[in-house]
């Protein structure tokens, strides 16, 4: 069977938490989640959560190393179950070319922070 991928921009493995608010068409919040950010790319990320994402419009939400907020808006393109019982999702960013790349830039610095920190538990 031909795997048909339809990526056109090269994916960046992570593994970055991160929020999100499931929205309806008129962009209400109707849901509030986390997730792990498993990949990226210039156009759009793949997330794993413990729920299916309902909802077709999306807005992702975290803070960097620096605790600046950043956002960025998407379309759901796909959520499926995976093997261990998480939900694998695929979401198509909806910002400017700029304000993407400006987003995954950012997403992508924090993640290799995070490995550099160590995490102190008391």
């Amino acid at each position: 069977m031909e795997s048909l991928v339809r990526r056109t921009c090269p994916r960046v493995e992570i593994s970055k938490s991160i929020s999100y608010n499931g929205l309806d068409t008129h962009r209400n919040v109707i849901e509030r989640y986390q997730g792990v950010a498993l990949n990226v790319s210039q156009s759009g990320i793949q997330l794993e959560t413990d729920r299916m994402i309902n909802t077709r419009h999306i807005l992702l939400m975290f803070y960097d190393f620096n605790g600046n907020y950043a956002a960025a808006r998407g379309e759901v393109v796909y959520s499926n179950r995976d093997e261990t019982g998480q939900f694998r999702t695929g979401i198509c960013l909806h910002g400017t070319r700029d304000e993407n790349l400006q987003f995954i830039k950012i997403l992508i610095k924090s993640y290799h922070y995070q490995k550099k920190v160590p995490i102190f538990i008391s």
